[in-house]
């Protein structure tokens, strides 16, 4: 594919994303309500046409309607084409005690999950099936270093 063509398939992923979070967000009347642009600039955000294919949502704007829907759609959107995987980074408890708790218990989840992964590679063969459950593994090991990241995180910053 070249390199014309994949910039203007992004841009319709893009375009799609936006317009699934403008949906999600109670469509242009009611998105208009929670960000700095009116209905018909909106709506350009998220037009195919070749008149509007250049138009695309600053992001104060995609942040206010994904803050709005709780989902960052379009921000997953662009964490894959930067070839990235989104994490969102869970909220740690206020309390030492509770983070040196929730770290520990992160840790040994971790630990589990690697386990688990390391038994699911032991045999040198990975079909379909192992490997839907090898990501799934991946995935929660993510899951599970971005809760120990947040615990560590609010240690050193004092809380």
């Amino acid at each position: 594919m070249n390199a014309l063509i994949a910039t203007a398939v992004k841009g319709r992923m893009l375009k799609i994303a936006f317009g699934e979070l403008v949906a999600r967000a109670g469509g242009v009347e009611a998105a208009a309500g929670f960000c700095r642009v009116g209905k018909s600039t909106l709506a350009r955000y998220y037009a195919l046409g070749p008149t509007d294919e250049e138009c695309f949502a600053p992001v104060d704007v995609v942040r206010d309607l994904e803050a709005l829907v709780g989902e960052p759609m379009v921000t997953r959107v662009l964490v894959a084409m930067a070839e990235g995987i989104f994490l969102p980074q869970p909220t740690a408890p206020a309390r030492r005690g509770d983070l040196l708790s929730m770290l520990a218990d992160a840790a040994k989840e971790h630990s589990d999950l690697t386990q688990k992964l390391c038994a699911s590679l032991a045999d040198g063969h990975l079909d379909t099936v192992e490997a839907e459950r090898v990501l799934a593994e991946i995935d929660d090991n993510f899951r599970v270093l971005a809760t120990m990241r947040a615990a560590v995180t609010s240690i050193l910053e004092g809380q």
